[in-house]
């Protein structure tokens, strides 16, 4: 696969936007954006299906229960004469640090079918090029107390934040960090790693997705190969 100038694989978005209507009125936005990768090897064809069967995952969700679910919410507005706001669905996503080696992004997808405000489901990507490999959250940790090191790291910035009165935490946040924590939910970035919690997980809906940028250690982990997954 030969690669740009800048040794970096060009990545653009595949998109799908469509509106569906029920009785001449849009019950239904949905769009989705996810990155596909252009060039050739098993890498990229490796990462670019993955993305592809992510997305008509989603797609055959909103386009099958939701909407259904979108037509009867507005059907029934209508008869009770009450105004319907149409239900709106999206998939994006976000590159947090693209290298030559690697390639890391989080994904999120949001749904809004009515009532005070939507719902964002976040997931992150981490790969190995040009094999296409995912780096799981071990890969950049120290072999030993993986999870203590970054349940310290959380629990100090939470406490920090709180201390200052700039972040809003369930009273029972240290047993939450712990039993919510998934190693699956990390991202790079040029300055190393951010770990993320769910919506609810630990904080009000308010406080969005709460994330954490990790300081790594002066000593990296161990090397360790990320298996070759064929999604």
């Amino acid at each position: 696969m030969k690669l740009p100038d800048s040794g970096l694989i060009p990545i653009q978005p595949s998109r799908w936007v469509q509106q569906f209507k029920q009785g001449g009125c849009v019950v239904l936005k949905l769009s989705i954006s996810l990155p596909r990768l252009v060039g050739d090897g098993p890498g990229v064809r490796r990462i670019n299906r993955y993305y592809s069967r992510l997305a008509d995952r989603w797609r055959a969700r909103w386009t099958g229960s939701l909407l259904c679910r979108a037509k009867e919410a507005h059907r029934l507005a209508h008869g009770e004469n009450r105004p319907f706001f149409p239900w709106e669905v999206q998939a994006d996503y976000t590159v947090t640090l693209q290298t030559p080696e690697r390639l890391s992004l989080y994904w999120e997808a949001y749904e809004f079918t009515g009532g005070a405000h939507g719902d964002t489901v976040r997931h992150g990507d981490t790969w190995e090029l040009p094999w296409g490999a995912p780096m799981p959250l071990r890969c950049f940790l120290p072999p030993k107390r993986r999870r203590a090191f970054v349940l310290a790291q959380v629990a100090q910035q939470i406490q920090a934040q709180v201390d200052a009165g700039e972040g809003l935490y369930f009273p029972q946040w240290p047993a939450l960090i712990k039993s919510q924590f998934d190693p699956d939910r990390f991202y790079l970035t040029p300055e190393g790693l951010a770990v993320f919690y769910p919506l609810y997980a630990i904080a009000p809906y308010a406080e969005g997705i709460p994330t954490f940028p990790l300081s790594l250690p002066t000593e990296p982990a161990a090397p360790e190969k990320a298996p070759i997954i064929n999604h």
